[in-house]
Formats: structure tokens, sequence, C-alpha cells
């Protein structure tokens, strides 16, 4: 049993399957009991149910944000990373240290764990695009691009908000200036897509302000 956790430790999550596979001798039930003890000693980490990591895995990849993205993305499936997690990454956010957020076409949904807080915004599928596809150890990560990311944190929070545009401006206080023309005109193509008129109207007054 010695053997497995260093196996273990070197993948940047694992399943009961995996478990299961490396020790095909043991009942399922006995396996279970193992992973109860593992996670009562602090050697692994549940994600959720049926998804962990070794606590050593943690220790020396838990602060890389290529690797809290893709374990977003691994979390809850279909989805890509976006909104205030991003755009604090970028600079567009500042004052807070916001949870891992996600968009998905799936139902809003949020983990937490000893790695962070993973939350899961629900979007409609027509606006299920604006990301990039990244590698995190050769497999895909998809991240929102710069313009999506704010798209979507303005949608999420004021879709269903009425508010001035004027006054939605002043109380975000985001940080634009390494926004391009192309980012620009990126986040009023989905502001439009969308059909939003708040949003359509943000569009036009949020890069003049």
């Amino acid at each position: 049993m010695n053997k497995t956790l260093p196996k273990l430790t070197k993948l940047p999550y694992f399943r009961t399957s995996n478990l299961e596979a490396f020790l095909p001798c043991l009942k399922r039930n006995s396996i279970y009991r193992k992973l109860t003890r593992w996670h009562r000693k602090g050697v692994i980490i549940k994600l959720k149910k049926g998804f962990y990591i070794t606590n050593g895995y943690k220790r020396e990849h838990g602060a890389d944000v290529n690797y809290l993205y893709y374990l977003a993305n691994i979390l809850r499936y279909p989805s890509y990373v976006s909104g205030v997690f991003v755009l604090q990454n970028k600079g567009v956010l500042t004052d807070v240290t916001f949870p891992i957020t996600s968009i998905t076409t799936k139902t809003t949904r949020k983990y937490y764990n000893k790695i962070g807080n993973f939350f899961y915004y629900s979007i409609s599928p027509k606006l299920y695009i604006g990301y990039e596809r990244l590698l995190y150890n050769d497999d895909p990560v998809y991240v929102a691009t710069l313009a999506k990311a704010l798209f979507d944190y303005l949608y999420i929070k004021y879709f269903k908000v009425k508010i001035e545009p004027e006054i939605l401006i002043e109380k975000e206080r985001l940080n634009l200036d390494t926004f391009s023309k192309k980012d620009i005109a990126e986040f009023k193509k989905y502001c439009k897509l969308s059909k939003n008129k708040m949003l359509i109207e943000l569009a036009l007054k949020l890069f003049k302000a």
C-alpha cells in the first residue's frame, strides 16, 4: 500500500477508479476505507465526491494559477474559467481575493475544498464562447479571453439587476488599461449577442469612462 501513494503524488488529481486500478486485489469497500483514513490523516485532499489530490501535489503545485485553471475544468465539465478569477489575475479587479470562477452550460454549482472555492455559473449555450485553449502538463485547459471574462462577470452579476450603466461604471472601478481595441470590439460583440439592453448601452460607455 505504501507503494501506491508515490504513484498518486505524481497525478494532478485522481479518482476512486484510479486507486482501484492501482490496487486490483482490494475490494471496493476496502479502497473506500483507505481513502477515508488517508483523508482523516491529511495525506489526501477531497476536491469533491470521488475526486482527490495528494497533499504532496498540493504543496508543490497548489499556488500555480494554471493548475487552478486545470482543476476548475476537471471538477465540472464542460466549463471554462472566467469572470472575477481571470480579471483578478489580469489586474482588472485588484481589491479582493476571489473564488475560482467558471462558466458552464450545466446548473450553477459551488465546491469548497482546501485548494480553493470553485464557483460555476450557468450560461445559455449561445454565450458559451470566447475561451482559449491552454495546456497544463499537456492536458487542455479552457480559459476565457480578457474580453469574455469581463462580459461574463458583468453578465452574471447584473443580468437581472436594474442599474444605470453610469452607476455600474462608478461602482465597479474597473482597471481597463490593458484592453486593446481588439478586446474592446470583442466585448461589445458579446454584449450585443446577449440582447441585454443595459449591457449594450454599457458597451458604448464603459471604455469612454
